[in-house]
């Protein structure tokens, strides 16, 4: 899947960060360096979750094989009203104002100089609030896929699913990204069970059917096999 970007949606809860630190492992395990985009958690917080899944991310980070770019998302008060701003952990911006090709930048290059082949952007939500009526959304998040995409590269990002208010920004990513991964919770026999379910992969037949999986200690567990109970 070089060269493409998936989309990997869900609500809250439903393993979408987990599946992408799973991604990111599974190819440092084989030397395929990873970037990871996190605009809401400090890279500390991330490490400390990710260690509670097993993956130890310091000898990674350390080895050039990971790098974590984290930032904070805020309401900034200003003189005509309020503002959003993403505070970032790097000098670009910190002496910068934030633009969208800005951060694009960013990544790109913590990418080259890792020869990364994966790149995750953990969370859509912060930038798609950056813009207001449905257009801008969608020339922005195209913008920012389109310049993060390379050939040598597979991009992952993730959406968090909300209200029914938001479906139509809820469902602008998915046209833009070449393939999208939904995933849901479903409540079945008096237990919730975790599905994830192939919507859409641009260039290839797939199943559209609900697949459970569970989340353990060591990351993503898929049972293609196993019938979801009517």
């Amino acid at each position: 899947m070089k060269g493409r970007t998936v989309l990997v949606a869900g609500g809250p809860g439903t393993g979408k960060s987990i599946l992408t630190w799973h991604f990111m492992f599974s190819g440092i395990e084989a030397g395929e360096p990873a970037v990871l985009v996190s605009l809401d958690q400090s890279s500390k917080l991330i490490v400390d979750d990710m260690a509670e899944l097993g993956w130890d991310a310091r000898p990674a980070v350390d080895g050039g094989m990971l790098q974590i770019l984290s930032g904070t998302f805020d309401l900034v008060p200003r003189e005509s009203g309020y503002e959003y701003v993403i505070g970032f952990d790097h000098p670009l911006f910190r002496e910068q104002p934030f633009t969208m090709s800005r951060l694009a930048s960013l990544v790109r290059k913590s990418a080259s100089e890792l020869k990364a082949t994966r790149i995750v952007v953990d969370g859509l939500g912060p930038l798609l609030e950056l813009a207001g009526r449905r257009l801008e959304v969608r020339q922005m998040i195209y913008g920012f896929i389109r310049e993060l995409a390379y050939d040598d590269a597979t991009v992952l990002l993730t959406h968090e699913l909300r209200s029914f208010s938001l479906a139509d920004i809820d469902e602008m990513p998915y046209f833009i990204c070449d393939t999208v991964i939904v995933l849901d919770t479903l409540y079945v026999s008096g237990d919730y069970i975790r599905t994830m379910r192939v919507m859409k992969m641009r260039g290839a037949s797939h199943s559209m059917r609900p697949v459970i999986f569970k989340i353990t200690d060591h990351g993503i567990s898929v049972f293609p096999e196993t019938r979801i109970p009517e």
